[in-house]
């Protein structure tokens, strides 16, 4: 059975070059046995000719679908094309590109083949082999440097384009996706996509491109308006994320005044550094599951009692690594300076009289192991769920 194909393309004022697109569209199906291709114009009711040539165009063929969206609006166009072509076309895979063939048709065939092992699929201009024909040396300036923030950002080395249309993935992913980026009624539609596949786990890749400047009409955007709404919207993304890693670093202190203060009597008790910095840190490991999972991460909180033991044995495990680097840091000071010499004070003021040599080995262990605990919780014990229904 043939799986099918919806290029989705949303389009205001496209007379010049939306019969061409639709042509190499559909040249491609050659190239794709095994797939049924289909071409949808999600069409943000053009005054210019546009809706006339599809409409033309879709009596003759059954494989071209003409979808007037009424407003205006990048971002809705799309919204409302993928949920036509998936609810309505039974579309398997989905293919969004831009009507003015600055995406070229003759690479679809390879971003279909990259959804064998990929769930989303990005054509980059920025990645090894890509490029971009015909634009100033201040468009691609800004183009590059927007990308290179948003990199940034969302933190996410290995993606090298957040602006571009052209992109491929599986019916699944819309259906995941659809609610967090309907909102999104213009450009930001696009980056915003992306930033929300990236935090569910999504198998995505990229597939290089040569981007062409449009062919014909006039291009939309106001670049420097869409640049400011688009940092905004990163930034303020960005924020709402990292709220997790800022309650984190608070029940974090909390632990760490625990580990100091068993550290410190220990230590005057009697005790080597190496011995009592691991019993304060293991006191301190039963304070961090109980305020991590009621309120670091409460939204992904552990509420089944048959669960909680469990993840409490595996917390312990993992946050075991932190007491093993914060022993090495501890037992290297040991070695290196002596005992009597590891506990002599550095600093010998009123008020900081417990800057000893141990003590400052001790939160380099502990800042390291800051960085060990937070992948850990937050990729282990209260990962995410992959949403995606395979």
């Amino acid at each position: 059975m043939e799986r099918k194909i919806v290029v989705v393309a949303p389009t205001f004022n496209e007379e010049e070059n939306i019969g061409g697109f639709i042509t190499a569209v559909l040249e491609q199906h050659k190239k794709l046995p095994g797939y049924d291709l289909c071409v949808l114009i999600s069409d943000s009711h053009s005054p210019d000719r546009t809706g006339e040539i599809v409409q033309k165009i879709a009596a003759g063929n059954k494989k071209v679908i003409y979808l007037d969206v009424q407003k205006r609006g990048l971002g809705l166009g799309l919204s409302r094309g993928l949920d036509y072509a998936v609810d309505k076309l039974g579309a398997d895979l989905l293919v969004t590109m831009e009507a003015d063939l600055s995406n070229d048709p003759k690479q679809l065939p390879e971003f279909i083949r990259k959804l064998e092992t990929a769930d989303l699929v990005i054509g980059s201009r920025y990645s090894s082999g890509g490029k971009i024909t015909n634009w100033s040396w201040w468009r691609k300036a800004l183009s590059l440097g927007a990308n290179l923030a948003l990199r940034l950002i969302a933190w996410a080395p290995n993606i090298h384009e957040f602006t571009n249309l052209y992109r491929a993935f599986k019916k699944e992913v819309w259906r995941d996706l659809r609610r967090k980026v309907s909102v999104h009624v213009d450009w930001l539609f696009v980056p915003a996509f992306l930033f929300e596949a990236l935090e569910t786990n999504l198998r995505v890749a990229e597939q290089p491109i040569v981007y062409f400047d449009r062919f014909g009409g006039r291009s939309k955007m106001h670049t420097l308006s869409y640049a400011k709404n688009l940092l905004h919207y990163a930034l303020r993304y960005r924020i709402k994320k990292s709220a997790s890693f800022f309650k984190f670093l608070v029940v974090g202190t909390m632990g760490f005044i625990i580990n100091t203060v068993i550290l410190v009597l220990g230590v005057q008790a009697g005790l080597s550094p190496s011995a009592s910095g691991p019993l304060g840190a293991e006191l301190a490991i039963l304070s961090n599951f109980l305020w991590n999972n009621l309120w670091t991460f409460s939204d992904r909180k552990l509420t089944s009692w048959n669960q909680i033991p469990v993840k409490f044995i595996q917390f312990n495990v993992l946050s075991f690594g932190s007491v093993v680097i914060q022993y090495i840091f501890l037992k290297a000071g040991e070695i290196i300076f002596g005992m009597t010499r590891f506990k002599m004070t550095v600093v010998d003021l009123p008020v900081i009289r417990l800057i000893t040599w141990y003590f400052i080995f001790y939160c380099a262990g502990v800042g390291v192991g800051l960085i060990w605990n937070f992948v850990m919780y937050s990729k282990v014990i209260w990962k995410k769920s992959k949403s995606l229904t395979r």
